[in-house]
């Protein structure tokens, strides 16, 4: 409320300000326009008592002997200047300024002294024209002209009088209007700075007490809430603090679950390794031998000549199936646990595992690695070799491929395996509700977790499937580095 009050009076003696000062400048326009005609008039009647006085000397010059070399260049330019003499006292009598283009009435005194003037300006124009048409006529009339004469030199005077006091009239008149155009200055003065005297008691000092007053209080508020921001800072330092605390601790707890977690896995995995160890030794030393016993047994008996030929067939199709049994034992007991992964290293079990699936699955399987005679963690070695095995079985069974690459090499600081395969290929990541069993891509990616790996996949429909698994060589053993950096 206290503001609009105070925007009401300011507006306010702005508008009379404005007006005061829109006011006196029509007002000084309007006087110059009235001295412009005024002065107009001053010139217009001084111009009349020297056009008069041109007149008056034509007339004398027109009466004089001889006459006729003057009346041949006097009669025309007297006639001249008496038609601009009669249009300017016409004009002047009307107030129809029309070289000025406006209408400036005249005082009622000027109008009674034009009253007074025009019995001499008639006898002068009537005598005038009268002494020009005598001047015309073949035979001169001295008389008449002389007597004409005398009536224009009668009230030449007169009239000279009158239109000088008409002059000192206009001027008289213009510096009244000067006087009261003064006045009215100084009155519009007078009221603009009573204006403005009236807004500073009203207006500005009282709006200059408020704004202090509201600085003031400005500035306290913002004391205050200088004090309460620095509160909340230590409180949300405190806050900060605590958050990134909890953090800590939340961090600290996730990473020992997922430490846990992946000791818990790696254990299970180990035992699962250990179990397929134990399996493939027991396959391999108990039933293979046994069964490689067997097959030697059969291959001594030398008798079987006195076998009837049916049992002759039974015989030799025993001697193959101990074969077969005795070949697939030893599939089974390397897949569970290569006997030259754990003797020779990764890359000579990776290379036999090309060698068999080309044998076995009649599909092209290459090895291909720059790096000759290295050995990793067995950790390592196991979990790549597992993840080897599985892409292949993967390629062979599911994505139908004719041509599949086992890759091992070093990259800048890791060791990098990659399985690459021409088949179908499929949509990745799975889409919601999709057939394809992913438990293979699952276990690829946890092994290569639980050797601080980096799994990644790269396929699409009918574009073939391309496995990398990136290992730091950190992980490498001292014996290794050395192969490394000849490899390099």
């Amino acid at each position: 409320m206290v503001t609009k009050r105070f925007t009401q009076r300011y507006v306010l003696a702005l508008s009379l300000v404005a007006g005061l000062t829109i006011g006196g400048q029509v007002l000084i326009h309007r006087q110059l326009n009235n001295q412009t005609s005024d002065s107009y008039l001053i010139n217009f009647a001084g111009r009349q008592r020297f056009q008069e006085q041109e007149i008056i000397k034509n007339a004398v010059l027109l009466t004089v002997v001889p006459p006729a070399p003057v009346a041949e260049s006097t009669v025309p330019a007297t006639w001249q200047v008496l038609k601009r003499w009669e249009r300017y006292h016409n004009e002047l009598m009307s107030g129809q300024l029309t070289d000025l283009k406006q209408v400036v009435p005249n005082s009622p005194q000027i109008q009674q002294m034009y009253r007074q003037l025009n019995p001499h300006f008639g006898a002068i124009r009537t005598a005038v024209r009268q002494l020009l048409v005598l001047t015309q006529q073949p035979v001169r009339n001295r008389a008449a002209e002389q007597a004409q004469l005398r009536i224009i030199l009668a009230h030449d005077r007169p009239f000279l009088n009158q239109m000088d006091a008409i002059v000192q009239q206009y001027s008289r008149e213009a510096i009244q209007k000067v006087d009261r155009l003064r006045g009215i200055e100084e009155a519009l003065l007078a009221i603009t700075l009573f204006v403005l005297m009236l807004e500073a008691l009203l207006i500005f000092i009282p709006a200059v007490m408020m704004i202090r007053q509201t600085v003031e209080q400005l500035l306290e508020s913002n004391r205050q809430a200088s004090r309460a921001n620095e509160a909340l800072q230590q409180t949300n330092q405190s806050l900060r603090d605590t958050q990134q605390q909890l953090m800590r601790e939340t961090a600290l707890n996730h990473q020992q679950q997922l430490t846990d977690q992946r000791n818990r896995l790696s254990a299970v995995v180990q035992g699962q390794e250990d179990e397929r160890k134990r399996l493939s030794r027991e396959l391999h030393d108990g039933i293979g031998q046994m069964l490689t016993g067997a097959k030697l047994l059969s291959e001594n008996i030398r008798s079987t000549s006195q076998l009837t030929p049916p049992d002759q067939k039974t015989f030799t199709t025993l001697k193959t199936l101990l074969i077969r049994i005795i070949q697939e034992t030893r599939n089974v007991s390397n897949n569970l646990m290569p006997p030259v992964l754990s003797d020779f290293g990764l890359l000579a079990a990776l290379r036999l595992l090309a060698e068999h699936q080309t044998s076995e699955a009649s599909v092209d399987v290459v090895f291909v690695s720059k790096i000759t005679d290295a050995r990793f963690n067995p950790s390592v070695e196991i979990g790549l070799y597992r993840i080897a095995q599985e892409a292949v079985h993967n390629a062979i069974k599911h994505a139908g491929a004719s041509q599949i690459q086992i890759g091992l090499d070093y990259r800048a600081d890791q060791l990098l395996l990659r399985i690459s395969d021409d088949g179908c290929g499929f949509r990745y990541p799975l889409p919601l509700g999709s057939n394809l069993s992913s438990q293979g891509l699952h276990n690829m990616r946890e092994r290569a977790q639980l050797i601080d790996g980096v799994f990644g996949i790269v396929t699409r429909p009918y574009s073939g499937t391309s496995i990398q698994v990136s290992v730091p060589l950190l992980i490498a053993t001292q014996a290794s580095m050395a192969s490394i950096a000849a490899s390099r």
